[in-house]
């Protein structure tokens, strides 16, 4: 079999710019309409991906602000939605002016993950059912400039959690290759996130470690469902062309939560892996093929309908051996075999312009 890995690096930022705005007809009484803080996303980014959040398709986020420090800060602005209208213009309430004091601005998306604790300590998250694709912002020591009219603030979006997809195919026409189960497992689903301590206004390049948020004290293993076939018809057969996991029932894009990544003892212990329970036939006769008589039995679920067999397959590779925030994994597995069948080899990672880092199981 073939198991290709195939690990684009995504966007680490949203791309998203909140800018300040006048509109002298919102102010209140005797304020001055370039001291108001207003927000207005930049929409230059797009993707078809659905479950990402982009400039585009981000109708709403909240916003915690603060001034002063240690024991002079105070709350500014307490988890505000700030919210698209039908014009494409951004609102909240109550409208905010400039203070004199500098302000710390925290924003996220979408609704409820950051709890009613706020941002200044460690959020506690469950990825699961992992649909949900998680953005944050910050940008620190912001002054209004009553003089000039559109104070900005940037806010520039990051994404959280780690984005995961799978495909699966079968390019030996020989074989009929029939998948009933398909899972990754021993992912760790619960965590705290910390928020960075310096602005995530940076663009392009590598963004500085302090403006990436970060994941500790992670726990609770988990086994992710990318396919489950309830009954004999729902089992997926393979076919050359890839098929994509996250188009299935059970599976979507996965956002799950920067960790590392284990093989140690191929597929026991605390490894993490993918789990494919399959069988494969002879696709002119129908014989079947694996799991055989040969197969170890621990390779060999006997009661599943059809005494389908278990491969393993590292979710690590001597390239990487962890996933990080805003970072999209997609891991290609290509089944042409099994170890009764043809020698499973390690092939030569590759990079290329991309930053794609390709491992293939032979």
């Amino acid at each position: 079999m073939k198991a290709k890995h195939l690990i684009p690096l995504a966007l680490l930022c949203l791309g998203i710019t909140a800018v300040g705005c006048t509109d002298a007809e919102e102010h209140g009484a005797g304020e001055p309409a370039d001291n108001a803080i207003r927000f207005a996303p930049n929409t230059s980014y797009s993707s078809s991906r659905s479950g990402d959040i982009t400039a585009n398709n981000l109708s709403e986020f909240y916003v915690y602000a603060y001034t002063g420090s240690g024991s002079d800060q105070s709350v500014f602005m307490n988890n505000t939605k700030v919210s698209k209208t039908a014009a494409n213009t951004w609102t909240y309430s109550p409208l905010k002016y400039w203070p004199e004091k500098a302000v710390d601005f925290y924003a996220y998306a979408p609704e409820g993950w950051l709890g009613t604790d706020g941002p200044l300590k460690p959020v506690e998250y469950t990825a699961f059912p992992a649909t949900t694709d998680l953005v944050y912002a910050t940008s620190f020591g912001n002054n209004g400039n009553s003089a000039t009219a559109n104070a900005q603030v940037i806010l520039n979006f990051r994404h959280a959690l780690s984005k995961v997809t799978l495909n699966l195919s079968s390019t030996n026409t020989d074989l009929k290759v029939v998948v009933t189960n398909v899972l990754m497992c021993n992912l760790m689903m619960k965590g705290n996130f910390t928020f960075p301590t310096a602005s995530t206004t940076a663009t392009t390049g590598t963004p500085d470690a302090a403006s990436v948020g970060t994941w500790s004290d992670l726990g609770t293993p988990y086994n992710y469902i990318f396919h489950m076939a309830q009954r004999p018809s729902e089992a997926l057969t393979l076919t050359t062309e890839p098929t994509d996991m996250s188009d299935s029932d059970w599976g979507g894009p996965k956002y799950l939560i920067p960790q590392s990544l284990t093989w140690r003892s191929n597929g026991f212990g605390n490894d993490t892996y993918i789990l494919a329970m399959c069988s494969v036939y002879d696709a002119a006769t129908g014989t079947k093929l694996w799991p055989n008589d040969n197969t170890p039995p621990e390779n060999v679920i006997e009661g599943s309908t059809s005494r389908d067999g278990l491969l393993k397959f590292p979710l690590s590779t001597t390239q990487f051996s962890e996933w990080k925030p805003g970072y999209h994994y997609i891991y290609n597995l290509v089944i042409n075999a099994n170890p009764e069948m043809g020698a499973i080899d390690f092939g030569t990672p590759t990079v290329d312009s991309f930053v794609d880092i390709v491992t293939d199981y032979e």
